[in-house]
Parts: structure tokens; sequence; C-alpha cells
């Protein structure tokens, strides 16, 4: 995870909306209106902005990480009752979040080293992979037919990125099914989740962080059995891959909220960024030093069956092209999604595992009896 870069007066650049194709690697792809994000080939409708919706859904957490429970099942990568990794002392209840062993005194990881998470029609994996922490977080959740999934990347240069990371993640997956049960369209329920998300990591700072409180990144889904959304701020990333052996359908949704991404999109950066075109440094990111709270948000109607993919960079920095990506993806007549994070996560840590691994497979459309 990358340095977030604010600009000489101290605030960050907003972005505008990218007017071609995806993050540096990302697959060629058809652009939607003049100034809106990509829409993969075959499908129909256009980006959407998501506005009008409060602050919070009713009963979403905001600012207060676990303060409500989504409706429906859900999972979270969040470590519960776990043993301490540096001595292995049973957890005594009085340590919380981001405490401390009684025993050792070591900090407490706020996520497992290694979670599997399935629900059938929506899985995740997220492993440390080489690093000491693990500061990736995912939550997935179903509600009826309707399928989601968070992916939060803590920013580690900042402090105790995991805590910002999981808080983020479990308060945007219950405001965006919340939003969804009060009837919401997924759109308006990206964007609550992109805010519930935003005031959760801001409410994990404490005064003694000084400059660099804890942060991370966003990327949500939604899956209907008519239409796909996403929603991002940072440079976790969405995938969209096609039918069987459609690899040249396969795009970034995502354009990354870093300098390089931004400039290749065609976006503005923080003064002085462009004199280094190639940094993937942060302009877009969640915590107390951010003001981002709005993520951008695509929604589309696929025209066939497919795979959606959402993930941090310790994925994406191995298979930054779609159509890479998609060729280790077997298409929705293959492998169950639980298989393929799996099988992403050790394709990961095999090339090298240089950063935490985090990814949900949200098939189109979700499987009969989600």
């Amino acid at each position: 995870m990358h340095t977030p870069v604010p600009s000489t007066t101290g605030a960050v650049v907003p972005p505008r909306p990218p007017t071609f194709a995806g993050p540096t690697g990302a697959a060629p792809v058809p652009a939607g209106p003049t100034g809106a994000p990509p829409v993969p080939a075959g499908a129909t409708g256009t980006p959407f902005a998501a506005t009008g919706v409060p602050a919070a859904a009713p009963g979403s957490p905001v600012g207060t990480p676990g303060s409500a429970v989504p409706p429906g099942p859900w999972l979270s990568s969040r470590a519960v009752d776990q043993p301490c990794p540096s001595c292995g002392t049973p957890p005594s209840g009085n340590s919380g979040d981001a405490g401390h062993c009684d025993h050792c005194g070591r900090r407490s990881s706020v996520g497992r080293d290694r979670a599997d998470l399935d629900l059938g029609p929506v899985a995740a994996v997220t492993d440390r992979a080489r690093r000491r922490r693990n500061e990736d977080a995912v939550t997935i959740g179903r509600l009826g037919p309707t399928i989601a999934a968070v992916v939060c990347d803590g920013v580690s240069t900042s402090l105790r990125a995991d805590l910002a990371a999981h808080a983020a993640a479990e308060a945007g997956l219950s405001a965006m099914l919340a939003a969804l049960a009060g009837g919401a369209p997924p759109p308006d329920a990206v964007g609550a989740a992109g805010r519930a998300a935003a005031g959760a990591a801001r409410a994990t700072a404490v005064s003694d962080d000084g400059q660099v409180p804890p942060s991370c990144t966003f990327v949500a889904a939604v899956v209907t059995v008519g239409s796909v959304t996403v929603g991002w701020i940072g440079d976790s990333r969405a995938y969209w891959l096609g039918p069987d052996g459609a690899v040249h359908e396969a795009v970034c949704l995502t354009v990354d909220d870093s300098v390089v991404g931004q400039i290749r999109a065609g976006r503005p950066v923080p003064p002085g960024a462009e004199q280094d075109p190639t940094s993937k440094a942060l302009v877009r990111w969640l915590g107390a030093d951010s003001g981002d709270a709005e993520p951008q948000v695509v929604t589309f109607q696929p025209g066939r069956p497919g795979r959606l993919v959402i993930c941090s960079d310790g994925l994406s920095h191995y298979l930054p092209n779609a159509a890479a990506l998609a060729a280790r993806v077997p298409g929705p007549g293959g492998a169950t999604p639980i298989a393929i994070a799996q099988n992403l996560t050790r394709f990961a840590v095999e090339a090298g595992g240089h950063d935490n691994i985090a990814v949900a497979v949200l098939p189109f459309p979700p499987a009969a009896g989600a």
C-alpha cells in the first residue's frame, strides 16, 4: 500500500471522472459517455454518480465499527478470539481492537493472518503473505439473491492501518446491505457504503496519531440478478471477467486514485506530483487526514454471465492486466467463487507475496438459491 500525497495546501485535489481506459496494465475498454468511467463491452447502462443518499442508511454504523449488524448472512476477516500471534496466549477479552497482549505486550492484530470466507455464491480470501501483519480487510454478505463485498487495504505508512481497514470494510458492508434492504438502488447503496466506511476509518484516529492516522483504501461491489455495481476510493480494483474463454471481454472497471493512475486517466493531481508521473502514491484514501467520502460509482447490466473480482494491490501488482487475470479464472461454468479466490491468492503469494492480499469473487448472475 502506498503513501498518501496531499497537495501543497494540505487538501487532496478531487479527481474528475476518467475519460478513457483503466489504470496501468488494464485492458483497453470502450469508454462510456464523455467523462464517464468505462463500461464493459456487451453491457447496457451508463456510469452512475450516486447522489442524494443520506450520510448513513438506517441502522448503518457511522464512525462506530460493529455498532450495527448487516441484514442477511455476512462474514468478516476480523480476528475474533485469536491467540496472540507472538506468544500464543489466549485472548483475555481486555485487549480490544488494536490492543496489546496481556502477557507479552505485543499489539494484537485486528485481522487474521489468513481468512477464507465462503457464503457459497460469494467468497473471499485474505492472506498476509510476506508481511509481518495483515492490514487488508474483506467482508462479504448476501441479501436474498443479491451478493455484496468490500475490500479495504490499510495504508502501510499510517498507524494501525489494519484497524482502519476492518472498521471501514465492516461499516461499508453494513451500510450497503442496510440500504439495499431499505429499497435503495445498488448505486445509492454503494455510495452509502463509501460514506459509512469513511466515517468509520476517521473514527479510529486518536490525538496521538499526529499526521499519520489510520488510513485505508476502499472498493465495494453489489451484484444483483440484473446488474453489477462497483465503487472505489484509492487503488484497490474491480475487474469484470466475461464468459468462459472470453479473455478479450475482461476489463478493469476502476481507475487508480494514485498519481500515475490519475495522470494516465487525464485527471488533476496535487501540484508538483506531475513531476513524478510514475508515482503510485495515493491522492484519495479514507482516514482522519482525508476528506474523501464519496466513492466513484459505475453500474451496468451485463449481456452475458461473468464474474466480478475486487482486490487489493497485493493481487493486482502481479496481475495488473485484466486479460491476464481473466486467463487465471475459469468462467461461470468453472470453479466455485471460494476456489477462485484461493487460487488467485496462492498465485500472488507464490509470485512474491510482497504485500497483503485480499480478493473477493462475485459471479453474475448470482447463483440460484442465493
